[in-house]
């Protein structure tokens, strides 16, 4: 018997194009913000300090030779007041780039009529805000034909009233030529953009992941016994896989697909979209062995859970029974999807991952004991649990033991038997 290509005719698979990030582009800015703080702090940094009278009395001070201390008593001999002002408290300058909190992300937006005075604070330049809060101003107050107060950015930005504002923008600039504003550049938090490539211009521009590319969950546990949970962004999955690819076969076996965070403690697995999970009861905590997968009962049955997505560190699950929702946005949460199980459990919290072949048989389960929160009033098992079935469960320290095992059976057979 010879073998021989066959094209397929039957079952065909597509593959789908899914973005990687959101369509608009930002920049990196670094603007000047004023913060209060004590005078204390204020003098560590003294030419930071807004108030220009106060900010050259104490350069003055430092030029003499005084110290920190001394200017401190020094002020404090005069109550706390300089130039007629409280000086406990003053205002510095900081900039958004000095912190990696703090960092600030800018893109250009069409001037339309969402813009109330919170979003028109978030422009980068101050001329521009306050030109478009001077407007703004002069809509506040105006009534419908019912006499219901309307929103004033609706008529402010609205085409005519943008008309309106370019014509009078000497006036709302107190006299100063500017030029005609139809877009604006607003900034957000920088949060987890990611910069779109790493040669030219590219390396500058920042995105943001697209919605529904959380495809990884990962699950840790610390030397408490108590889970932690991130999802992990497409972008560093893709770039961990591309050094991943770089490894041998042996090597590849045992490193995790995704990036591991270690300071979140050992990891245990991870969950994608589809990925089947198992909730077990307290007896099977205590007795993880005498679970029977290839003889579940339909308590069990209805204890095995679908991962359906992930954000920050929420996972949300389904029974893997449920085909579609009878009632939409009731049943399952308004989300139709949920992150207890019906007896009101944390999946994520005590579920073991279940790892099946091609035709649906499991062959891997993976988990470890909970913590006593994860049900009230109980008393559970803190030990560590991985294991991978064949004709019994074993049991594993962990995935990476689970997986070095695989690779040592692996190691023992022939390619034809391998595949």
């Amino acid at each position: 018997m010879k073998k021989a290509y066959v094209e397929q005719t039957k079952g065909d698979h597509w593959a789908i194009r899914k973005p990687l990030h959101k369509e608009t582009v930002s920049a990196l800015v670094n603007l000047q913000m004023k913060k209060t703080v004590n005078l204390s702090v204020a003098l560590d940094n003294s030419k930071d300090i807004v108030n220009k009278l106060l900010r050259k009395k104490i350069e003055e001070l430092k030029s003499e030779g005084f110290e920190k201390k001394q200017i401190q008593k020094y002020f404090k001999g005069l109550d706390n007041r300089w130039a007629g002002e409280d000086i406990s408290k003053v205002d510095i300058y900081t900039f958004t780039n000095d912190k990696e909190n703090t960092k600030l992300a800018a893109s250009r937006a069409k001037l339309d009529e969402s813009f109330n005075e919170e979003k028109i604070e978030r422009i980068t330049d101050t001329g521009i805000r306050k030109i478009l809060l001077a407007h703004l101003e002069k809509y506040k107050g105006l009534l419908d034909e019912n006499g219901k107060p309307i929103l004033p950015e609706t008529s402010a930005f609205s085409p005519t009233g943008i008309e309106e504002l370019n014509k009078n923008i000497l006036n709302l600039n107190g006299g100063k030529k500017h030029a005609t504003i139809y877009k604006v550049r607003k900034f957000e938090k920088f949060g987890k953009k990611f910069n779109v490539g790493t040669t030219g211009n590219n390396k500058q521009k920042f995105v943001e992941a697209a919605d529904g590319a959380n495809l990884f969950f990962a699950v840790y546990i610390d030397e408490d016994g108590k889970r932690n949970y991130e999802t992990i962004p497409l972008n560093e999955v893709i770039e961990h896989q591309k050094w991943r690819a770089t490894l041998t076969r042996q090597e590849k076996d045992i490193t995790p697909i995704i990036p591991v965070n270690r300071e979140k403690g050992k990891f245990l697995f991870s969950l994608s979209p589809n990925d089947l999970v198992y909730i077990p009861s307290v007896e099977e905590l205590a007795n993880p062995g005498e679970v029977d997968f290839n003889n579940l009962d339909k308590n069990q049955v209805k204890r095995i859970y679908k991962f359906v997505s992930c954000t920050g560190n929420q996972a949300f699950f389904i029974q893997s029974h449920v085909a579609s929702n009878i009632v939409n946005n009731f049943e399952f949460s308004a989300l139709n999807k949920m992150e207890k199980s019906i007896e009101d459990i944390m999946i994520k919290s005590v579920c073991w991952k279940l790892e099946t072949d091609r035709l649906g048989n499991i062959i891997k389960i993976v988990g470890e004991g909970i913590n006593r929160m994860s049900f009230p009033d109980r008393n559970f098992l803190k030990e560590s649990i991985a294991y991978s079935y064949s004709n019994e469960l074993q049991a594993f320290i962990d995935q990476n033991e689970a997986n070095e095992i695989d690779v040592e059976k692996n190691s023992k057979l022939s390619p034809k038997e391998i595949i």
